[in-house]
């Protein structure tokens, strides 16, 4: 009898590991080659495997459950386990987060992506707008600039009139601001609206005429210091899935997680950035960098975003939201003189 209580409790401490095991599914849009694909979010689940020691492991499913704009419902809803979602792609659901994507705020990677996720972090999190997901990190990208197909843009004139692509509706009123007529098209049509001339041109980060392989299609790259948006993003689980992690795994995950998750996007970003603009210039593309009364002119048009992201903030029950984009801005400018990176446009 002994011996089978024996053989019974080592059958079960055996088996013990197997059963802990938690198995997230991630259902991944991005390329296999994209840096923050290949880059960060890779080599965090092989550390997160690791730290745990297999205690939590990741399945990335081979085709993404759902569309890009979907993302966070389907991990809400718990049809995948973990994703990376856009707020913006649901304009008028997330409007704190909005802050972050404000025009002309700063266009550093490296600065950005740390200082949303501490902004999320401090000031965002207690209002629950992500509610039934775990954020694991939430982060901005790349800036958008403007590129053009033939004329390049110089000053406001070169904008009147000019049709520009944008995948954010959120991003429509700053190209009607500035005189350019936005739609609202997916990245992966720029090329073949661009290169018909149905489009004159698109709204993209510096990195994404190298990421989507537009560098024979866009000729003209205007830089606009502190970008024309910010794009948000944050990796996620389903809440539930989060709960059923142990605390012990969850703290070591968080460990390497938020803002030492943003930093690295940060990094693969400006890494791609400044590697895009050399490309332009190496194939002989116009690069210009809105400075003076341009920039000026530019800064006036889009004044008007600030005030409408506070209105929104104090809707959705922010009491002061205009101290809190100043301690953004303030944050924003404490990182780039930490990193000795000037801020293009301060002075302006």
């Amino acid at each position: 009898m002994k011996r089978l209580v024996l053989c019974l409790a080592l059958m079960l401490a055996a088996a013990a590991p197997a059963w802990s095991q938690t198995v997230l599914r991630y259902s991944n849009w991005l390329p296999a080659k994209h840096q923050m694909h290949s880059e960060v979010f890779v080599p965090w689940m092989a550390e997160v495997e690791k730290i745990t020691e297999g205690r939590v492991r990741f399945e990335i499913l081979p085709k993404m459950v759902g569309t890009v704009p979907t993302q966070f419902d389907v991990l809400r809803d718990g049809l995948a386990d973990m994703a990376v979602f856009v707020p913006g792609f649901s304009p008028g659901r997330f409007d704190l987060i909005e802050m972050a994507e404000l025009p002309l705020v700063a266009d550093e990677p490296n600065v950005m992506a740390p200082a949303v996720e501490q902004l999320y972090t401090k000031h965002l999190a207690k209002y629950n707008e992500f509610k039934g997901a775990h954020i694991v990190s939430i982060f901005t990208t790349a800036s958008g600039h403007i590129y053009t197909a033939k004329k390049p843009v110089r000053n406001m004139a070169d904008l009147k009139g000019v049709k520009l692509r944008t995948s954010l509706a959120a991003n429509s009123p700053a190209v009607t601001a500035l005189g350019a007529v936005p739609v609202q098209k997916g990245t992966n049509e720029i090329y073949e609206l661009v290169s018909s001339g149905v489009l004159d041109g698109t709204l993209l980060s510096k990195e994404g005429v190298v990421s989507f392989s537009l560098v024979d299609t866009l000729n003209n790259l205007t830089i606009i210091p502190g970008g024309i948006y910010n794009s948000v993003l944050s990796l996620a689980i389903n809440e539930d899935k989060w709960k059923a992690i142990s605390a012990k795994d969850r703290e070591a995950i968080s460990k390497i997680s938020g803002q030492a998750m943003a930093k690295e996007v940060g990094k693969a970003y400006s890494k791609a950035d400044a590697a895009a603009v050399a490309t332009m210039k190496k194939a002989g593309k116009t690069v210009i960098v809105a400075e003076g009364d341009f920039y000026k002119q530019i800064k006036q048009a889009l004044s008007y975003a600030e005030s409408t992201w506070i209105a929104k903030a104090k809707k959705k029950g922010m009491a002061e939201p205009e101290k809190v984009l100043a301690e953004f801005r303030a944050d924003i400018a404490e990182r780039h003189k930490a990193l000795g990176i000037p801020m293009l446009g301060e002075s302006q």
